[in-house]
């Protein structure tokens, strides 16, 4: 990140990077329905708990012909054409459990998911951007976005847990939006060298992150720890560092090597990755490499914002290099609140991630083995424990003593 804070830049804009102004990252309005050439497509991933359950999944897929992609059309019809596709992926590869995983998706599925992956520059595999960000729709378009009015278009096995899950994890992205516009006000604060104007912005993003963590703990409410980590996780992780696949995965008809590729993961979250680089939140080798890699992982518009900022001055610097000690405070509000954050997403993979695999591991597991196989791993095939006390820690470190000059860090 540059330091060269006075010197003015261009402004940025919200829609720059196709971000709503209402939701944040979250796709606005997804679409629920394809053009019905892909009416198949949706026919299965609208039945897919009951074809995995019933062990019919794998022979439909089987039996699908292959559809082109060129009668997708728009933003939207791509975005919900790559959560089916995602969705039938994660359930094919994994319905016969941990210890059986298909080696291959079959050419008809192979082919159209690359072929939208590559027009929407997302892999071919299930990630946060469509499972959460992209999979949600209104039980009463007339009401508010509320966990009671909010349904998910698709689901795996795992009942309300799993749909809580994602549903959760939605809301707190969306009460990330007003950080995210903060983010842009600093950025242009910055740029204007306008002190009053990012106060205001920083301000924002520390109220906006307690928001986040307040959402957050309806996990409780919502999802059940051992059907999440049972039943429902597995359908998640990818065909990267994860030891049931550990060649990857062939594309039949796409590639003659097998891909690898990570799971789904809160680590591709935009909104998280955004907020360190503002923060200028240094972590350690690993896990930044780690992060940095999730990043592919994000949609290029979202990735875009974090580039940006990243080039623009650095507003660590700029809180160091004046002597403000309300600046200073403001700044120093927003690295706590992303402390208290990162630390209760550490108490949530403790609950529904590590107890359940300890008392899996101790009493034999009940689902199919797949907690077992799974272990303390993250979807998106890390160490979640690790990962998370390394970023928290790292996050902890950005805080500014007071009267701290530029020198002395």
């Amino acid at each position: 990140m540059q330091t060269g804070w006075s010197d003015p830049v261009d402004l940025i804009e919200l829609n720059s990077f196709f971000i709503s102004e209402k939701y944040g990252f979250v796709l606005e309005k997804p679409l629920t329905e394809l053009p019905h050439y892909y009416q198949l497509w949706m026919d299965i991933a609208n039945n897919l708990t009951h074809l995995i359950k019933t062990h019919q999944l794998r022979e439909l897929v089987e039996k699908m012909p292959l559809l082109s992609t060129l009668r997708l059309h728009g933003h939207r019809q791509l975005r919900l054409a790559h959560l089916a596709l995602g969705f039938i992926s994660m359930g094919y590869v994994w319905q016969e459990g941990p210890h059986q995983p298909a080696k291959a998706l079959p050419k008809a599925l192979a082919v159209p998911y690359c072929n939208v992956s590559q027009t929407l520059g997302l892999p071919p595999i299930l990630v946060y951007a469509d499972c959460v960000l992209a999979n949600w729709k209104l039980k009463d378009p007339k009401s508010s976005m509320e966990f009671g009015n909010l349904d998910t278009i698709f689901s795996f096995p795992g009942g309300e847990s799993g749909k809580g899950f994602f549903l959760v994890s939605l809301l707190v992205e969306k009460s990330a939006n007003s950080g995210i516009q903060g983010i842009i006000s600093a950025v242009n604060a910055m740029a204007t060298i306008d002190m009053n104007s990012l106060h205001m912005a920083l301000q924002r993003i520390a109220l906006s992150i307690k928001n986040m963590e307040e959402t957050f703990r309806l996990m409780h409410n919502h999802v059940d720890p051992k059907l999440f980590h049972g039943t429902f996780r597995i359908y998640l992780s990818g065909w990267r560092d994860n030891p049931m696949l550990p060649d990857g995965l062939w594309y039949e008809g796409v590639s003659e090597e097998p891909l690898q590729l990570s799971g789904g993961s809160a680590a591709q979250s935009s909104t998280i990755q955004s907020l360190d680089v503002l923060l200028g939140i240094q972590h350690d080798k690993d896990s930044a490499g780690f992060l940095r890699r999730m990043q592919n992982y994000m949609l290029p518009s979202h990735r875009k914002l974090m580039e940006t900022v990243a080039s623009r001055p650095s507003l660590r610097s700029l809180v160091l290099s004046r002597s403000d000690r309300s600046l200073c405070q403001a700044y120093n509000s927003c690295v706590s609140a992303l402390v208290a954050l990162r630390s209760y997403h550490l108490n949530v993979v403790a609950k529904y991630i590590t107890v359940p695999g300890h008392r899996a591991q101790a009493a034999g597991c009940p689902f199919r083995g797949a907690c077992m196989a799974l272990g303390d791993r993250g979807t998106g095939g890390s160490s979640p424990m690790t990962l998370l006390k390394s970023v928290r820690d790292s996050t902890r470190k950005a805080l500014i003593p007071q009267h701290m000059s530029l020198a002395e860090a």
